[in-house]
């Protein structure tokens, strides 16, 4: 919306900025502000959206090194799984062997058993008594003896190898029980991080889409910003064509206006010197009236140890009466002030402005009694129509120190002509007064 009303305007200046009668850019800036104010503002939620989608990826690249560390984990279970199943599967066939070679030897033994008492033999003294032989029956009691001994070590072997057998195949499905509950942990691990790992690119991809969104904002502010910035300039410039007009058309009224007061000057000298040459008084002065304004703060010394430039606007004026004669305005014979007049009763002390040293104390043709002050820096003040002179050329002066008393201008006004010069020129007082 606010690119469109920008577009509007940029338009409506086009065709109403030449035919208006003053242009302010003010707005424009204000507009120009705004944006790129927003700028920045986009320009952050940018760089912290991407800050939280490098700590995305950063988890996300964490969590697929924590799913492969799983994974292989997994894998190195299972593998110690099936070696365990297959040892078990071993260890289960060598068991019901010795079962079977355990069934068949008590098989043997139980038949062999039978034989003999078959055939009466179970008896060993039986086995004496019908033997024809005694030695052959004593060699053959022997013999069952030792075979009878044989096979009852062998049962003995084997029972001792089955409970081995058994107690590692307790051990075997004690492990494969803990293998199993290790690889139910490490998947139900496995499955957590790959949801955090899908929850993170979610967070991915909807930051993606925000941060391209904000560019594609960033992109219009900055087109904004261009757009303003132009509109800005082009007002500019016609502002300064038309502040290089008013300022020719008033420098051309006020050469006019110069020219006017210089005419109107001469002719009031002359007037005023044809009245003189006949003896005559000069016949009133038909210029513009100067309108007297009151003078109540005088020098004092509130402005000792400051730089006379640094009194520019707080400069107190050095004797109390009536502002009566402006800088540039008309004299009464004819001549303009280059300083001000105060008119003062006659007696009044004047008063110097600032700190300086007395470089003239004496009649000055045209003015009367004089006295000037250079305060350094090119600064001179001029202080004419004293009735007395109480400071001396070389004297040191603090402001506020009397320098004489007001008096009459050889013009005949009562009080004191005041000037101040900067390398030379006259400067305007009431610049430098408060």
């Amino acid at each position: 919306m606010k690119r469109l009303a920008l577009i509007a305007l940029l338009a409506g200046s086009a065709h109403a900025a030449p035919a208006s009668s003053s242009l302010n850019a003010a707005p424009q800036q204000q507009d120009l502000h705004s944006v790129r104010k927003a700028i920045d503002s986009v320009r952050k939620d940018i760089a912290e959206k991407e800050a939280v989608k490098k700590e995305a990826q950063s988890a996300i690249a964490a969590s697929e090194q924590a799913i492969a560390a799983t994974a292989r984990a997994l894998a190195t279970l299972n593998q110690q799984q099936d070696h365990s199943a297959q040892r078990l599967a071993e260890l289960s066939a060598a068991l019901e062997a010795n079962q079977a070679q355990v069934k068949s030897v008590q098989t043997r033994v139980a038949r062999m058993l039978a034989e003999q008492y078959k055939r009466g033999q179970h008896d060993a003294m039986q086995l004496m008594m019908n033997a024809n032989d005694p030695n052959q029956a004593g060699r053959d009691l022997t013999y069952y003896r030792r075979i009878a001994a044989a096979q009852q070590t062998l049962i003995a072997d084997l029972a001792t190898r089955q409970a081995d057998l058994s107690r590692m195949a307790d051990e075997l499905n004690h492990q494969l029980a803990e293998l199993d509950k290790l690889s139910g942990a490490k998947e139900r691990e496995k499955r957590r991080l790959e949801l955090n790992k899908a929850s993170r690119q979610e967070t991915v991809s909807t930051l993606d889409g925000q941060i391209q969104n904000q560019q594609g904002r960033l992109a219009k502010l900055k087109e904004d910003e261009r757009q303003l910035a132009r509109l800005i300039a082009r007002i500019n410039r016609e502002i300064e064509a038309r502040r290089v007009t008013a300022e020719k058309r008033a420098a051309g009224a006020k050469k006019a206006r110069e020219l006017a007061r210089l005419q109107s000057d001469e002719k009031r000298r002359q007037e005023v010197a044809a009245a003189k040459k006949q003896g005559k008084a000069p016949p009133p002065d038909t210029r513009r009236p100067v309108v007297e304004e009151p003078i109540d703060a005088v020098a004092d010394a509130s402005a000792s140890g400051r730089a006379f430039r640094s009194l520019q606007g707080r400069m107190k004026l050095p004797v109390a009466g009536t502002l009566a004669g402006r800088f540039g305005g008309p004299r009464s014979e004819g001549t303009t002030w280059k300083g001000v007049y105060i008119k003062a009763p006659a007696g009044q002390a004047v008063r110097a402005v600032a700190d300086g040293r007395v470089v003239y104390a004496d009649a000055l043709r045209g003015y009367g009694n004089a006295v000037i002050v250079d305060h350094g820096g090119n600064y001179l003040t001029i202080y004419t129509g004293l009735a007395a002179i109480v400071r001396g050329v070389g004297q040191e002066i603090r402001a506020g120190d009397a320098l004489g008393s007001s008096g009459t201008l050889d013009s005949g006004e009562t009080g004191l002509y005041f000037e101040i010069r900067y390398l030379g020129r006259p400067v305007n007082p009431m610049a430098w007064a408060r």
